[in-house]
């Protein structure tokens, strides 16, 4: 797809999905009322209530080590590559988004990243607004990890059939989320993603109840390990 008719879909608020063979979706993932769907939403309601004291306990550290709002914004490629809005605790300091360059990947150790920030990308906390996003149905808890435009662009022009990844909708977690610990950058994205995107494969091939709780209870474990011992890591944008 040519530069020009990207830009055009991107104005849609859609990303293109041409030469991607939609005619295999599973049933699941057409049908927003099954009885699966209606159970994430209705625990992810459940986890937003629990997780408020933790959101107003942050808020004034947020608020001071960044003059920006306490959460941040920003449209991302989502199921059918419909683009929506995700939500996240600001990490970095306000305008950083405008820097090209760091939605392809940020390291820990970036001087946008505030020191707050970095505890909370090693933490995962600042993915939990994203329970918001479960709620009104634009992500599960399970599926691909929903990633800037940029770099969605730059991962799609050089790995063949990136793109089958919104075949099914984005999630707050995956199998590399626990089993990648680094996320690579500079010349060694491409290869990191190429392998993160063979996990995301393997999971839209065999997606099921099962494979989401089991990944469910691996993410649960990963983040309490994270947050008792913390190791400097890399965070994706």
């Amino acid at each position: 797809m040519s530069g020009a008719r990207a830009q055009r879909s991107r104005k849609r608020g859609y990303l293109s999905l041409e030469g991607v063979d939609v005619s295999h979706i599973h049933r699941e993932w057409q049908l927003t009322n099954t009885l699966w769907a209606f159970a994430q939403r209705t625990v992810s309601l459940v986890l937003l209530i629990v997780v408020l004291p933790v959101f107003l306990i942050l808020y004034l550290p947020v608020r001071i080590s960044s003059r920006g709002s306490f959460l941040y914004r920003q449209s991302r490629p989502g199921f059918m590559g419909r683009e929506f809005e995700i939500v996240k605790v600001r990490t970095m300091r306000i305008n950083s988004d405008q820097d090209a360059s760091l939605q392809k990947g940020v390291s820990r150790d970036n001087p946008n990243v505030t020191r707050i920030g970095a505890f909370l990308r090693d933490t995962k906390i600042d993915e939990l607004p994203q329970l918001w996003n479960v709620l009104v149905g634009d992500m599960e808890f399970v599926g691909p990890r929903p990633i800037a435009p940029g770099l969605n662009d730059m991962l799609a022009a050089h790995i063949p059939g990136f793109n089958r990844r919104y075949l099914v909708k984005p999630g707050l977690t995956n199998i590399s989320q626990v089993s990648v610990i680094e996320n690579a950058l500079g010349d060694k994205t491409i290869e990191d993603w190429r392998l993160r995107f063979e996990g995301e494969e393997h999971y839209i091939a065999n997606k099921s109840i099962a494979y989401d709780l089991i990944l469910i209870l691996m993410t649960t474990v990963f983040m309490l390990r994270k947050a008792f011992r913390r190791k400097p890591t890399v965070a994706a944008s």
